[in-house]
């Protein structure tokens, strides 16, 4: 096309103007320039008319046209016939990759529609020279794609190694600190001191037995801005308008998520390339290369918060409607699966009238149960309350208090699986060219693993402490879901069978839990062989239903603890 013609007498162009950015933050070839280069255009070719313009801001040049959030549609059947002319500032707004380029151009001849280059008047392609012409410059902005991407991967490999903040999105309680290197500013991370003491506190309530659950609504309730809203109130790049907080809620998966990142000890994670496998950014020596000098958290306690929340992943965490207080924490006695609240509604002469019983969940999964529980609702509280209360009502309560101990296995076993991780690289022949640098790393590494090794090993403490009110005020003064998260956090277990010993009635069953051993170390119950039982009781339960009730019981202790009775 010529610069200032239509493609035919008497006939105006439709045009479709396609402008894209690989960076929005980049203004050397902004979506604003790109736009007044399409009104110069357009007012030099009145016979023109502009149909849309398509803005793809924030996509690579290696993205295939079809694929681009907001050129795409336009390039789809029901929306071709709109236009006659696709409209770019320059050929590499169409794209960085030559067998994309060429497979448009080959679309765009199949359906007779034309391309205008705004940079190159002379850009054509409806002739074997023109087009010849067309892919040796695709061919250059494609060549010019890969040297980007080796300088983008070079310079990430660079800071990586330094320990240095690459730019995206920051990790959880950090902020970027300014540091001078060789005489450029580079950024290091370091604590936020809000949200990094934030990570902590969560830290510590998830190792105090509380639920993601149950934080996440205390954060909403407390009006805590999650981290995604708090980077968006702080000033953008060059001094920019914060883009400002978009409500979000604390959700128990986000709060979960951070402690499996190993950002909240320090570490830098990154995708190899080469494997497609997420791995820990390695120093020389085959120590993890660190980009604070000042971590949240230690591998110890991350290793610890984690034990916790995967212990919890096995308890139920949602009552659905009202809550139904051992809706999930009271176990189907001939299968173990959960039992879960169910409510029917019959309309009685009276009135409505509600039925409430708990009853084993199969009935509601895919999983199988010979004999499917269930109970009423009212009989199994009964149960509970009446024997928390008799063997705990009249005692003073006890607050847990847990002292850290000293345990580097995390640390231990994160170097050992370097060493197996090099050692194979090495038979794969990745240091073939390098025996030097293989050696060095292998002996640092061991070095490492020895030292760890003779490290002592010592065990954390659980100290009990008097509250100065005793169990049946705690209880009484908590709601029904405090109360569903108080059993839950102190592993108490309860069963039930829909027929017992006494063949009409139900048979159920308690263990204390945690509570059994707080009792003990406090000296409230005596620890004679005569009492052995304590915190243990059961109702109506036949000698077969004693046995399943043990094997719940075990299921729920340590692993490698004993039954207690």
């Amino acid at each position: 096309m010529k610069r200032t013609a239509t493609a035919d007498e008497g006939r105006t162009l439709r045009v479709l103007a396609a402008c894209r950015i690989s960076n929005d933050d980049d203004s050397s070839s902004s979506i604003e320039r790109q736009r007044e280069k399409l009104k110069d255009w357009l007012h030099a070719n009145p016979h023109c008319t502009l149909v849309r313009v398509t803005e793809d801001r924030s996509v690579s040049g290696a993205i295939d046209l079809k694929d681009r959030p907001e050129l795409g549609p336009w390039l789809a059947d029901d929306k071709r016939d709109e236009w006659d002319v696709v409209w770019v500032s320059t050929q590499d707004r169409l794209g960085r990759d030559d067998l994309h380029f060429m497979a448009f151009v080959k679309d765009l001849l199949d359906w007779q529609k034309g391309i205008y280059v705004y940079d190159d008047p002379s850009f054509e392609v409806s002739t074997e020279t023109g087009r010849l012409i067309a892919y040796a410059k695709a061919t250059q902005a494609a060549a010019e794609l890969t040297r980007i991407r080796k300088r983008a991967l070079d310079s990430r490999d660079y800071l990586r190694r330094k320990g240095l903040w690459a730019g995206g999105n920051l990790p959880f309680g950090y902020k970027p600190l300014s540091v001078v290197i060789d005489g450029k500013v580079h950024y290091k991370l370091t604590q936020d001191r809000e949200y990094a003491q934030l990570l902590r506190e969560v830290a510590q309530r998830i190792e105090g037995g509380e639920s993601l659950a149950n934080i996440a609504r205390d954060l909403n309730d407390r009006k805590v801005m999650t981290w995604q809203d708090y980077l968006r109130t702080l000033p953008g790049p060059e001094g920019r308008e914060p883009k400002g907080a978009k409500g979000l809620k604390w959700h128990p998966s986000t709060i979960g998520r951070q402690f499996r990142k190993l950002s909240c000890v320090g570490q830098i994670e990154y995708v190899d390339k080469a494997t497609g496998k997420t791995r820990v950014a390695e120093l020389d020596n085959g120590d993890p290369v660190m980009f604070t000098d000042g971590p949240i958290l230690t591998l110890a306690e991350r290793e610890a918060v984690l034990g916790k929340i995967d212990e919890r992943a096995s308890k139920p965490q949602r009552a659905r409607r009202s809550v139904a207080r051992l809706s999930g924490i009271a176990r189907c006695g001939p299968c173990g699966q959960r039992m879960t609240i169910n409510r029917v509604t019959h309309n009685l002469k009276s009135g409505p009238t509600t039925y409430e019983r708990y009853r084993c969940a199969s009935t509601t999964t895919a999983r199988q149960c010979a004999e499917p529980a269930y109970i009423e609702k009212s009989t199994l509280d009964d149960i509970v309350d009446d024997f928390l209360l008799a063997e705990l009502g009249d005692k003073e309560e006890v607050r847990t208090i847990r002292t850290k101990g000293e345990d580097h296995t995390a640390e231990l076993e994160q170097y050992r699986s370097r060493l197996a991780r090099v050692e194979k690289e090495d038979e794969q022949g990745w240091y073939d060219d390098d025996r030097e640098s293989y050696l060095m790393k292998r002996r640092n590494i061991l070095a490492r693993v020895k030292e760890l090794e003779a490290k002592p090993v010592i065990p954390a403490t659980v100290t009990y402490e008097p509250t100065g009110r005793t169990f049946r005020q705690r209880w009484e003064g908590m709601t029904i879901e405090e109360q569903r998260e108080y059993l839950l956090a102190h592993n108490v277990v309860i069963g039930a069978w829909r027929l017992g010993a006494v063949h009409k009635d139900r048979s159920a069953f308690v263990w204390l839990g945690d509570f059994v051993e707080a009792a003990r170390a406090m000296g409230l119950v005596a620890s004679t062989a005569t009492d052995t039982e304590w915190g243990f009781r059961r109702w109506n339960v036949t000698e077969q239903q004693e046995e399943a009730a043990q094997r719940l019981i075990k299921e729920a202790m340590p692993d490698g603890a004993e039954l207690p009775f």
